[in-house]
């Protein structure tokens, strides 16, 4: 067996993210619980915690699910929560962020990401990613994967001699998102569609199954205990295959390049 404790050694950079995480994932767990708010640990946060009990060694982003309903009243709820601690980044609360999902963010700390994507977010904390789930095709998903990509290279842009970017950019997202992403759900709905997936231009397009979702369940992560799907292990099929073979050492990606404790 592979000796994987290198990789994020107590008193390391990554093992310091890695709790810093836990303890965020700690405050929205008990934010959900008090406000029945049904999330679960999501891709590879999931993938951790059944095949490593806890972090996968190498890996530095932590992902929850839950409904669109759900995450709307998480969102509201989180909007009003003064915790001092972290703060909510969504396209309302940083003109510069762009991803049409929202990420918790600890106010102290400081990451850089690969490529510098986020280089003009007003919130660069470490993160976790707040994903929710619509009834719909995965087929319409990939349509909408360049569209979402046009509106986040904009924001990435510096030089806007006119001034306009942020015009245009506020402009396409509404109709993207306010127009042509809310019809097709309502056809998902009319259509009685009861697969879930992540909102279309996330570029996330694999699927999940309602029947392998709920009731949730509660197992152990990082010595802690969170909420998890019915089914993990079907989850886990769709998303990865044979999910408890490790990948290649050149496949095992990390987001980040720099951390700062604040």
């Amino acid at each position: 067996m592979e000796d994987l404790s290198a990789y994020n050694p107590e008193g390391s950079d990554l093992r310091s993210m890695q709790l810093r995480m836990l303890e965020m994932l700690g405050y929205l767990d008990e934010v959900c619980l008090r406000n029945n708010i049904k999330y679960w640990m999501g891709a590879g946060t999931l993938l951790g915690a059944v095949r490593h009990q806890g972090f996968i060694p190498w890996d530095d982003d932590l992902d929850i699910e839950m409904t669109r309903t759900d995450y709307k009243k998480l969102i509201r709820i989180l909007l009003k929560e003064k915790s001092g601690r972290y703060v909510l980044q969504t396209p309302l609360t940083d003109w510069n962020y762009v991803f049409p999902l929202a990420k918790l963010r600890d106010t102290g700390s400081r990451v850089t990401e690969l490529r510098n994507a986020g280089k003009n977010y007003r919130y660069r904390g470490i993160y976790i990613d707040i994903f929710y789930l619509d009834r719909g095709n995965t087929f319409l998903a990939r349509l909408t994967v360049n569209l979402q990509k046009f509106i986040w290279v904009l924001s990435l842009v510096k030089n806007d001699p006119l001034g306009i970017l942020p015009a245009l950019r506020f402009a396409l997202r509404f109709v993207l998102h306010d127009i042509i992403f809310q019809f097709l759900r309502l056809c998902a709905r009319l259509f009685g569609i009861r697969t879930l997936i992540l909102p279309y231009g996330t570029g996330f397009t694999a699927f999940r199954d309602l029947k392998e979702i709920f009731p949730l369940q509660r197992i152990s992560f990082e010595g802690r205990y969170f909420n998890a799907p019915a089914d993990t292990d079907a989850y886990l099929k769709r998303l990865y295959g044979d999910y408890m073979k490790l990948p290649d050492r050149d496949k095992r990606e990390i987001h980040t390049i720099k951390k700062e404790m604040l």
